[in-house]
């Protein structure tokens, strides 16, 4: 392991340096020409910036400079055009773009025998002369609005995890998703998409991350930047980005869902923890123990899946993993500066939701309190130095991991300097990090669940009776002459169901509500 930081050490990237002012660089040290070029381009801003009523503008701007059209207006590059040119230079070569609520962040890898033309035809006049034009604005906006409405009304998964960051944030621009509301999708217009892209895409909030190509293709690319965010377009103001508000006491949210099969149930609560807190290595082990994302190690997967069978996985998160079920480790460039705790059970069964909810607040607490192991320590920092492997498996994913580097001012940087800091960090410190940031903290729950199972379910979160999984026969315990008959092990797992059962939420009557699915996402107050 140590042999391989060696190696990833030798591709660490140079610190952030300014090409003209304004403008920031991130490159490879000592980088040699690479036969693939891999650009990327992150903006200051994303959704959070959205004005209030114009909820997805953020990701229609980016989406926008991709295929709104750019170039000469008389023969523009559009979207078919775009898709023709790239194609013999590979899939990577078509632009992306990435939108978070805090940064948007293009990439691009092109061979670097094509790269003049690629700046020259695709680069420059994508991010100087965009034309923004409107058919395509209306194709994009609709598409938007289609996959929204999908999430709401079908995504068991999807509508939880993006409620619960609605619910941590609400009131605040963090709170939409950020592909939008249905109402902002709507009400954007043309001169709202040049407003934005005028404000935000200009130098002073730009960082460029390059890595395959030498000083002269560099000073090429920085030319081609020279127009970036001369527009003369009239600004539009965004949001002020603010905290989440938590006022200590525990909070739930049901949202209803028609014909809901199962039951997702979320917690979380904001801390104050980012990557360039001096506490963030010792929860981030810490936590790996806890509830490793689509991983066994965690204790919340080996208690609740592994040993008594309720659902495919529960995991917890000390920082916001996008695109979540479907990444198996967290993508790069969504960086916030402002994060929660949080922990999800996948879907069960609806007659077991009380039940597990009351679990996971346990685990919560216990975890909370500090008391983990030498031997749960050493367990968490062997796991999360097995997990550097694939954070940093390509060279394209450690520029992407240095661009936020960049973003929340950090050097080493995250992966560069992951393997020392995990080995560095003692037992007493992690469990004194998480004494600091989760002990006492009042969770808040979110729940997605069937609309004819809503009322029931809410009014089981302030009954003050035990709530009950799973039972004796359902572990397969023997009965014989009016006596239980099980392995210690049973016994012990059935105790520890009874502790779980019997514990208290935190939640009191007026701190529960319902929600229709079909009124989230749909106007500025995301969870009304």
């Amino acid at each position: 392991m140590r042999r391989l930081g060696f190696i990833i050490a030798s591709l660490v990237w140079a610190q952030t340096a300014a090409a003209k002012p304004g403008l920031r660089i991130v490159r490879s040290q000592g980088d040699v020409v690479d036969p693939l070029v891999t650009l990327f381009v992150q903006v200051r801003t994303g959704s959070a910036r959205d004005p209030k009523g114009l909820e997805g503008l953020a990701r229609l701007t980016a989406r926008m400079v991709i295929e709104g059209g750019f170039g000469d207006r008389s023969d523009p590059i559009t979207k078919e055009r775009l898709a023709e040119i790239t194609r013999p230079w590979g899939g990577r070569a078509t632009p992306r773009v990435r939108i978070g609520k805090e940064a948007t962040t293009f990439a691009m890898t092109v061979p670097v025998e094509v790269l003049g033309e690629f700046i020259e035809r695709i680069f420059t006049p994508m991010f100087t002369q965009p034309l923004f034009v409107e058919d395509e604005l209306d194709r994009l906006r609709g598409e938007a609005r289609e996959s929204l409405q999908a999430l709401r009304l079908e995504q068991i998964e999807s509508m939880g995890l993006k409620s619960l960051d609605a619910m941590v944030h609400e009131g605040g621009g963090r709170a939409h998703p950020t592909i939008g509301t249905m109402r902002g999708l709507g009400a954007v217009e043309q001169r709202d998409v040049r407003g934005y892209f005028a404000a935000y895409y200009v130098p002073e909030n730009t960082t460029l991350g390059v890595a395959g190509i030498d000083d002269s293709n560099l000073a090429v690319l920085q030319k081609a930047l020279s127009g970036y965010g001369k527009t003369g377009w009239r600004w539009i103001k965004g949001r002020t980005l603010s905290a989440p508000r938590d006022d200590g006491v525990s909070r739930a949210v049901i949202v209803a869902l028609p014909n809901a099969i199962s039951t997702g149930l979320h917690a979380a609560v904001p801390i104050e923890v980012t990557r360039s807190h001096e506490d963030y290595w010792p929860l981030y082990v810490a936590n790996v123990w806890l509830g490793t994302h689509r991983d066994s190690l965690g204790r919340l997967y080996t208690e609740i899946r592994d040993k008594r069978g309720y659902n495919y996985g529960n995991y917890s998160y000390m920082e916001h993993f996008a695109d979540r079920p479907s990444n198996l480790f967290p993508p790069p460039n969504t960086p916030r500066l402002s994060q929660y705790f949080s922990l999800w059970i996948r879907p069960v069964d609806h007659k077991v939701a009380g039940h597990l909810l009351r679990a996971l607040s346990w685990e919560f607490e216990r975890f909370a309190r500090g008391t983990m192991t030498e031997e749960d320590c050493g367990a968490a920092k062997k796991k999360a130095r097995v997990l550097y492997l694939s954070l940093a498996e390509t060279k394209r994913r450690i520029l992407a991991s240095r661009i936020d580097d960049a973003f929340y001012g950090i050097s080493p940087g995250w992966l560069g300097g992951y393997l020392d800091a995990v080995e560095g960090v003692s037992c007493t410190e992690m469990n004194d990090a998480v004494r600091r940031h989760l002990k006492g903290k009042a969770l808040d729950y979110l729940i997605v669940t069937d609309d004819d199972e809503a009322d029931r379910i809410a009014a089981s979160l302030v009954d003050p009776k035990p709530a009950y999984g799973k039972g004796p026969a359902d572990y397969q315990v023997d009965e014989r002459d009016g006596a239980w008959t099980m392995p210690e092990k049973k016994l012990e797992m059935i105790r520890q169901d009874a502790v779980w059962a019997h514990h208290d939420l935190g939640l009191r009557p007026g701190r529960v509500r319902i929600v229709a699915a079909e009124n989230v996402f749909k106007g500025s107050e995301v969870l009304p």
